[in-house]
Formats: structure tokens, C-alpha cells, sequence
């Protein structure tokens, strides 16, 4: 009988994590708290990936254009930069990211070889 009252607390306590989420929870937003929205930007090329519609926003003759598949101009080998921002649109901003992330400033990605392989 100790065995099971002992099984049941367990399952009890581990069923009772809390798992921890950024910001405050949906059923009370916290007043002046800004959701972050993450996304990709490529200085080299100016476009965006906007990570939490999987969708590109790339500057086609002055104008952005949302795009859902991938351009064929952006391969692995162009660096990138991982941009939070408090909007949907963060070509909005445009011009300040491309003076703080100029061409060849932005990550290499790796190509990917993990550690100790060659």
C-alpha cells in the first residue's frame, strides 16, 4: 500500500512542472510588455526570414515582398544576423539595420562539419 501511495505522489510532483515560457501568461498580459519576434537577416543580400511565418521578405525595386519560398540568390555559404524585434515587420527598420549590420558583417554559417570532424 506504501508503494502506491508513493507511486501516486511521484507521478503527482512530476506531472506538476512548470515549464518556463518568455513573458507573462496569455490569461493575464502583463501592461507594457512587447512580444519579440525573431528573424533572419542577411546584410549581404537585405532580405529578412522571418522565422515565425517561414516566410522571406526580400526588396524587389524599392518595394518588400513577402515571398514563401526560399530566393534562389540566398544559399548556406551568406552570413546572417538574429534580429528581436517588437514588430512583424522589421524591414520597417530597414535603414537602421543596414548601418549597424553592414555587407560582411553578419555570422558565417558553418559548414556543417560538428567538432572534431574534418
Amino acid at each position: 500500500m506504501k508503494w502506491i501511495i508513493l507511486f501516486l505522489m511521484l507521478v503527482t510532483i512530476t506531472n506538476c512542472a512548470v515549464r518556463h515560457r518568455p513573458g507573462p501568461p496569455p490569461h493575464a498580459p502583463a501592461h507594457g510588455y512587447h512580444k519579440k519576434y525573431v528573424s533572419y537577416y542577411y546584410p549581404d543580400l537585405e532580405i529578412y526570414l522571418l522565422r515565425d511565418s517561414k516566410t522571406y521578405a526580400v526588396l524587389r525595386g524599392g518595394t518588400w515582398v513577402i515571398v514563401e519560398t526560399r530566393p534562389a540568390i540566398l544559399t548556406p555559404s551568406h552570413s546572417y544576423v538574429i534580429i528581436e524585434v517588437e514588430s512583424k515587420k522589421p524591414w520597417l527598420n530597414h535603414s537602421y539595420y543596414k548601418k549597424i549590420y553592414p555587407p560582411g558583417k553578419g555570422k558565417k554559417r558553418s559548414g556543417g562539419k560538428g567538432k572534431g570532424k574534418k
